[in-house]
């Protein structure tokens, strides 16, 4: 093959994989652009987002020349394959949603075929698919499971892939909890299978929790929220590692990690469903209790431990959900999806809870639970007055609403209570919506009436301190409870007698520092009533208003599925919710459609005399997130969603390439403390100028526009143009064409042999390598064909110490240390990690099991283990060859493939 001309310092291997997949040929399929030809087409599209800001984009267009031609950045493969060409598709990978039904399956098929074509990838989670088994009601038939439809993505991506300069790829995505999940895990120990798709499974904090406890854990219908089967989590976690040993998949996220992260939590979690509330929950606003169905589209302000704050937008439908129940052992109830988060208090410090938000699904009897402290500003206006409350408080204290009651003598006093009560709903003594959301001075008038019709004042020689209210109905006296916590009066319910279960007679207990709030807000009618209260009070010294507030959950159990709602509340991002404090998390209703824009800064070329060179790498840093960012403005999106799910967050994933070059020219091993004090460093430094920079952007350009409520506003940024800036993705044949080590990966090997397609091969040693031993005497040739059999030191003699410390290969760094820098990465990057812990043929299962629990406990939100060898035939002997059988150039080992460093053969970068 004719070598493009070029005046770039681009090896040979660079300008083959080049001329193979990004250089612009004619009809006839020659090549007829050089890579500074190609470095101008890509530099001037992308120039041409300056026009928008009024900015000379013939200026920019020579600066990103610049900074592309000196191989000081690269932007993603698809950037530089169509950038001003007709296609323009610029992104590289993309998240479509797959739903559980027929046409929405086929439509996200669709979707990826359209994105296929224009030379992306495609991720998908089918955990909201019902498991294999399942009904289907429109057709009376059973579902055959996530992992049929998988086959026909698979076989759909075959079809399309054919003639691209790049191969369709697609990573699945199911959850741990989803009934098929162990079908899902086997499914790749035939070679055959799914051999367009990397997979992982999503394991959350739950999950993760029974397996340190070995505990059995819940699988679950994702279409009906309903337990199908319980399995035991260790054997699910051995079958996991089982497979990830012997075929390298699948690979493990942390879904819940992930989420945690998650820059925008308004628009939704990633790979998993909108956390949300029923239409009947009650939210506390300053003009009284609502329920969600009374404020849908409708803006309101929540009132959360008696301070006010805006939603302006109201409550929005998010589809149907399966829910579940939580209730409390005091009485309190919530129905909310598995993944909306309640404060969860883990102790008191001081009579203040300390709290964290944990989701629905994470939940386990025991667990206490923070409520809402209306202990100020306990009024607000609505139907109804004090007198109007006591007279509706003794009906339903008596009972004098129930139908098989005798009629009392028809007068004008009795109509006129009929009439009242049919205004506020009351058709039996149950209470009623219309009673809920009265004014604040109605709720003291009505309280009052139950207390002085139905209460005892207890002392301690009667059955324990504190205020009894006996009502025989249930629901009556949860109401009652939400009513009085809203007055900053906590009370719990308690079965009466023997009876257990959550329609037994219940009686409601105040008592502690509730008990003087009660004589303040509410209070007897009758005067010896209220000077028993006093007594009993000048028995109770000062309790802890926190302490009060915090209820223990008894269970959780599945609550059907039915359509549920969303709302924000900038700033505090919370609310009141039947009392419970509750994370607000969405935004509006949006297609879980995105993408990102990567790049790669090639931090080889940011060492100086062994350090690194900060001033020039804030000035490549500024100039790459200006570069992705005008990517986002001349991208031709395969879809309008994807148009406007990126256009609402701007995400761009800037991340490096040679990290483990950069360590040797600055002298330091790739296992020690230092390289991972230096990984650290650099990242914060590139995390922190993308910031910096993107917050000057947003001051010209405007802020992304679901900034509102983002995790970068509640900070108090001001201004931040895109929603992340960091990404270390794998960069494949990007690091090749810099001339440079991949990612932040160690060195794959040090030797190892090229064949060019016309049979000619040749040796080839990584240019340090070679450097220093011939620097100190070393080279020679029988010295170099020796360590071309493993490509490492390890076992070759002659070699200093100093040298094998330095010049370590992937499969010679123990595990943790692999960890150790990708957690040192991760701790300032936005979006995901790509690393792999490459592991010697040998290694145990016990050991891949230590990997995934050490990177869980190290806060990394997926890790990939590679068990040389590990890989399906055909790929199992590739690996072991280090050749590709379709043009005989070397093979990387990337994240979940690998892939050929010279043709379109599979890869994934």
């Amino acid at each position: 093959m004719k070598l493009p001309r070029t005046e770039l310092p681009l090896r040979e291997s660079a300008l083959r994989v080049l001329a193979y997949r990004y250089l612009v040929r004619d009809e006839k399929g020659r090549v007829v652009e050089t890579p500074e030809e190609m470095f101008w087409r890509v530099a001037r599209a992308v120039a041409e987002a300056e026009r928008i800001f009024g900015e000379d984009p013939e200026e920019w267009a020579e600066r990103f020349y610049r900074l592309l031609a000196s191989l000081d950045f690269l932007p993603n493969s698809p950037t530089l394959m169509n950038a001003g060409l007709p296609l323009g598709q610029l992104s590289a990978c993309f998240v479509l949603p797959v739903e559980d039904s027929l046409e929405a399956i086929f439509e996200a098929l669709k979707a990826a075929a359209l994105i296929h074509k224009s030379g992306g990838g495609t991720g998908f989670s089918f955990s909201r698919l019902r498991p294999r088994g399942d009904m289907v009601r429109s057709t009376q038939g059973v579902a055959s499971g996530p992992v049929s439809f998988m086959r026909v993505f698979n076989a759909a991506t075959e079809a399309i892939k054919q003639g691209g300069k790049r191969r369709g790829a697609n990573m699945g995505i199911l959850r741990i909890d989803h009934p098929d999940i162990e079908e899902f895990i086997r499914i790749k120990s035939d070679p055959a299978e799914l051999t367009n798709f990397n997979l992982s499974v999503a394991i959350t904090d739950a999950f993760m929790e029974a397996w340190q406890r070995d505990e059995v854990f819940p699988l679950i219908n994702p279409r009906t929220g309903r337990e199908v089967r319980r399995v035991k989590a260790r054997k699910l976690f051995d079958l996991l590692v089982e497979n990830a040993w012997r075929t390298g998949d699948p690979g493990v996220i942390f879904i819940d990690t992930i989420n945690r992260a998650n820059p925008t939590p308004l628009l939704g979690e990633i790979e998993s469903t909108n956390p949300c509330l029923p239409g009947d929950t009650w939210i506390m606003t300053s003009e009284g209790p609502r329920r969600i169905k009374d404020l849908l589209h409708r803006p309101f302000i929540c009132r959360l431990d008696g301070r006010d704050y805006p939603s302006p937008e109201g409550f929005f439908s998010t589809g149907r959900r399966p829910l579940y129940l939580i209730r409390t052992r005091e009485g309190f109830t919530l129905r909310a999806t598995e993944n909306h988060p309640l404060l969860r208090v883990s102790g008191l410090t001081g009579g203040s809870p300390k709290a964290e938000w944990v989701a629905v699904r994470r939940l386990r009897p025991g667990d206490r639970l923070r409520l809402n402290l209306h202990l100020r500003s306990p009024f607000w206006p609505g139907e109804g007055g004090f007198e109007e409350g006591y007279l509706l408080g003794l009906l339903c204290a008596k009972g004098d609403l129930e139908e098989d009651r005798p009629r009392k003598k028809e007068d004008r006093e009795g109509a006129f209570l009929r009439d009242l009560a049919r205004d506020f709903g009351l058709e039996s003594g149950g209470g009623s919506p219309a009673l809920e959301q009265a004014s604040s001075s109605f709720y003291r008038g009505f309280l009052r009436a139950l207390f002085d019709t139905a209460a005892s004042v207890r002392n301690e020689e009667e059955g324990g301190l504190g205020l009894r209210l006996r009502l025989s109905e249930v629901d009556l006296l949860q109401m009652v409870q939400r009513m009085l916590l809203r007055l900053g009066i906590f009370s719990r319910l308690q079965p009466s007698g023997s009876e257990e279960g959550p329609r037994s007679r219940k009686t409601l207990i105040i008592s502690g520092g509730s008990l003087r709030r009660f004589e303040e807000r509410v209070g007897f009618s009758h005067p010896g009533r209220n000077r028993r209260l006093r007594e009993l009070l000048s028995r109770y010294g000062d309790v802890p208003e926190a302490e009060e507030f915090v209820v223990e959950v008894s269970e959780i159990v599945p609550a059907g599925e039915e359509e549920v709602y969303d709302c924000r509340v900038p700033g505090i991002n919370a609310f009141d919710a039947n009392g419970f404090v509750v994370h607000n998390c969405g935004e509006q209703p949006l297609l879980p459609y995105e993408s990102c824009n990567l790049g790669s800064i090639n931090l080889s070329r940011f060492v100086r005399e062994g350090r690194v060179d900060y001033p020039r790498l804030r000035e490549t840093v500024h100039l790459a997130v200006r570069f992705l960012d005008d990517v986002i403005e001349v991208n031709r999106f395969p879809l309008p969603q994807i148009a406007r799910m990126t256009r609402l967050t701007r995400k761009i994933g800037l991340g490096v390439m040679g990290f483990a070059d950069m360590l040797i020219q600055m002298g330091i091993p790739y296992s020690s403390d230092q390289a991972v004090r230096v990984a650290e460093e650099v990242m914060a430094f590139i995390e922190r100028e993308s910031l910096a920079e993107s917050r000057r952007l947003a001051e010209k350009r405007g802020s992304f526009p679901a900034f509102p409520g983002s995790i970068w506003d509640r900070k108090g940024f001001p201004a931040l143009r895109n929603a992340t800036t960091t990404t270390i993705a794998p960069t494949g044949t990007l690091s090749l064409i810099a001339g440079t080590s991949s990612g932040i990966e160690p060195l794959f090997a040090l030797v190892y042999r090229r064949r060019a397609l016309d049979g000619v091969e040749w040796t080839e040693v990584h240019p340090g390598f070679l450097r220093a031993l011939e620097e100190r005497g070393l080279y020679r040739e029988d010295l170099i064909q020796e360590i071309l059999e493993t490509g490492g030191l390890a076992g070759v003699k002659g070699i200093p110490e100093d040298l094998r410390r330095l010049f370590v290969t992937a499969f010679e760094i123990p595990p943790e240390r692999h960890l150790a820098i990708q957690a040192a990465f991760q701790r300032h990057t936005h979006n995901a990690v790509s690393k792999t812990v490459n592991l010697p043929a040998g290694v145990s299962r016990e050991e891949v099991a230590r990997i995934y629990l050490r990177a869980y406990t190290l806060g990394l939100k997926g890790v990939t283990v590679y068990r040389y060898g590990s890989r399906p035939e055909q790929v199992l002997r590739l690996a072991r060859e280090r050749v590709c059988p379709e043009c005989g150039e070397p093979l990387s080992q990337q994240p979940y493939c690998v892939f050929c460093t010279g043709c379109p053969h599979p890869e994934c970068g």
